[in-house]
């Protein structure tokens, strides 16, 4: 099996069609669940539920861990002395953060996972990465926050990385300096830039127009993912911050690519095509389900989003149900020409409860 899934990481991204990569999938997927069970949690939710690895048909039918239970329940799946990272969660649910152990196998495969979707857009050649944060974000530890952990996973395409922020009486400004160095490396090299939505918005995109300062990276491509509620609080959609940012960084609007993803998933991002629609890798899957029924939406319908991977070995990840709502939009026929599920993320879903396995979930 573990061929089956280097399999998967190696071809392109969105080239399998959705019945090809479920025929794929789910023998992982049953696997990767069967090995789980060595956590009591697990174990229980399983049992509790009267499904086994073995009897689940579909991907729909694999049970779902609600994504607060990684806050109250250590999911670890694998021996402790395994474990090499700890990933913690922003926490903006509850202030308390998800706890996801790592280990070498796991963070291997997340690795692969982003590189085989950046490459999709990136092509093959390496660049250099400009990241709209400050570089305390990716210090040394064995403990790493979710902005960290995307800054750290990203560069995998990067020949070199430019924060272009630092800390300063406890906030965020422009670092002056970075950015003259990376107006000298863009001069001669492609780049691209990555940041989390609400910095890029209200620190970088706001000192840049305080100060009247542009870039000039015409071929420069921008993933940016998180923070869209406090955007959407201010009415800020995704045409008007592609605008703004694309005008200070002086780069195509349409290379200016919201992503979804989440710190129990890493490895498995949803990367905007150029109609704005969110695609599923050929090593991840999403599933709409019903608010109230937890039954799988039809496309178009507004449901909770439910996230599918097969690259998490020190853990339960096989399949997290989420407290953000959306509706999947089709598949395999999206103008774009890539294959697979394609979706949109609607927000996040009012007074989100831990629905579904969460009463089963609990061992105690």
């Amino acid at each position: 099996m573990f061929g089956e899934l280097e399999e998967l990481l190696r071809i392109p991204p969105y080239s399998l069609s959705e019945k090809e990569k479920e025929a794929r999938l789910l023998p992982i997927i049953r696997l990767g669940a069967g090995k789980a069970l060595v956590n009591r949690h697990v174990r229980s939710m399983y049992s509790k539920l009267g499904v086994s690895p073995e009897s689940m048909e579909d991907l729909a039918s694999v049970p779902a861990v609600p994504v607060r239970m990684f806050k109250d329940f250590d999911l670890t799946t694998c021996d402790p002395e395994d474990i090499v990272r700890v990933l913690r969660s922003s926490g903006t649910t509850s202030h308390r953060p998800s706890v996801v152990p790592l280990d070498k196998i796991t963070t291997t495969n997340q690795t692969k996972g982003l590189r085989s979707i950046l490459g999709a857009y990136l092509g093959d050649k390496r660049r250099v990465m400009l990241v709209v944060d400050h570089p305390g974000i990716n210090a040394p530890g064995r403990e790493l926050s979710a902005r960290g952990a995307g800054a750290r996973g990203l560069s995998i395409y990067a020949r070199e990385v430019v924060y272009l922020l630092k800390e300063e009486d406890g906030g965020l400004v422009l670092d002056l300096e970075a950015l003259d160095r990376a107006r000298k490396l863009a001069s001669v090299n492609e780049v691209y830039v990555f940041g989390f939505t609400y910095i890029i918005w209200s620190v970088f995109c706001a000192q840049m127009e305080e100060r009247g300062l542009r870039m000039d990276l015409p071929r420069a491509v921008v993933f940016h993912g998180g923070g869209w509620k406090k955007l959407k609080d201010q009415k800020v959609d995704r045409e008007v911050f592609s605008s703004r940012l694309s005008r200070l960084l002086g780069c195509d609007p349409r290379e200016v690519r919201d992503f979804y993803g989440m710190a129990e998933q890493t490895g498995v991002i949803f990367v905007d095509c150029e109609f704005g629609h969110k695609h599923v890798p050929v090593f991840g899957e999403v599933i709409i389900r019903d608010v109230q029924t937890l039954k799988e939406c039809p496309p178009g319908k507004r449901g909770l989003i439910e996230v599918m991977s097969v690259l998490g070995h020190s853990y339960y990840g096989q399949a997290v149900l989420t407290e953000d709502v959306g509706r999947m939009l089709g598949t395999d026929d999206c103008p774009c020409g890539r294959k697979g599920r394609y979706f949109v993320v609607e927000g996040r879903a009012e007074q989100a409860e831990a629905r579904g396995c969460g009463d089963t979930f609990r061992e105690r």
